[in-house]
């Protein structure tokens, strides 16, 4: 599991509980692993964008995709072969398209999607082990705004004791962030409590973030609020992985 060394650099996957101390930060429950992830750069208009899972993919394992365009059109976006709709919202300027692959030995780690016009883009790959391969997304929960407020991703229902819960969040606004914030931490935006970050992209006006947490029990997640008054908009979801058999050993 990507560990909390990396806190102040990423927005990803959360967890929250139902009854009882369900809420945790690491892998306490034999749920679903985080392995490793990828980023694909921001390329300005473009009609594709290419992902690669690097060497660490392996059959039996899940790859989750989060691809990020930006601009006032919504073009058709067509995803590689295997590659499963999770979700997809937007805004004006922000749109988060989230997908699913269960790895096979024979394909190749790199994946592209394409764009039915040129579109500002970037994207993300997540690796997770240990999960139910076949139908591997539980829940999911989808919010936007396109006037500010705290970016939240919202609560889901899960089904399953000891889902892992991704928060996937994404912003078109970073420029700005005064250090007299009462609500962020220095320059950065204030993260959720008892989260561990996957991924932190913070550095340009085209942010984003994965989290992470566990989910003991079956039950409603609690939402999962990122607090920066500077957030303009924005797109944030939750998504719950079942977890299933052990297919390989996490690094």
């Amino acid at each position: 599991m990507i560990k909390r060394a990396l806190m102040g650099a990423a927005a990803v996957f959360v967890v929250a509980c139902n009854s009882g101390p369900s809420q945790t930060p690491e892998n306490t429950v034999g749920g679903a692993n985080v392995v490793s992830f990828k980023e694909a750069p921001l390329k300005k208009g473009t009609t594709d964008l290419t992902l690669d899972w690097g060497s660490k993919g392996q059959a039996g394992q899940v790859a989750i995709a989060v691809v990020l365009s930006y601009g006032g059109s919504k073009p058709t976006i067509t995803a590689p072969a295997g590659w499963q709709l999770i979700r997809d919202d937007s805004t004006k300027t922000t749109r988060q398209s989230l997908y699913w692959h269960a790895i096979q030995a024979s394909d190749a780690s790199t994946a592209t999607w394409t764009f039915s016009e040129p579109v500002d883009a970037q994207s993300a790959i997540v690796l997770v082990d240990n999960v139910a391969t076949a139908a591997p997304v539980d829940m999911t929960s989808g919010n936007t705004s396109e006037s500010g407020g705290s970016m939240t991703a919202k609560s889901v229902a899960t089904t399953s004791d000891g889902d892992l819960i991704l928060a996937f969040d994404a912003t078109d606004f970073g420029a700005y962030r005064p250090t007299s914030c009462g609500t962020c931490d220095g320059l950065n935006p204030k993260l959720p409590p008892n989260v561990s970050v996957v991924l932190n992209h913070e550095s340009t006006a085209l942010e984003y973030w994965i989290l992470a947490n566990y989910q003991n029990q079956a039950g409603d997640t609690e939402p999962q609020t990122s607090e920066a008054p500077q957030f303009f908009n924005w797109v944030a979801a939750q998504v719950a992985i079942k977890r299933g058999a052990v297919t390989s050993a996490t690094p």
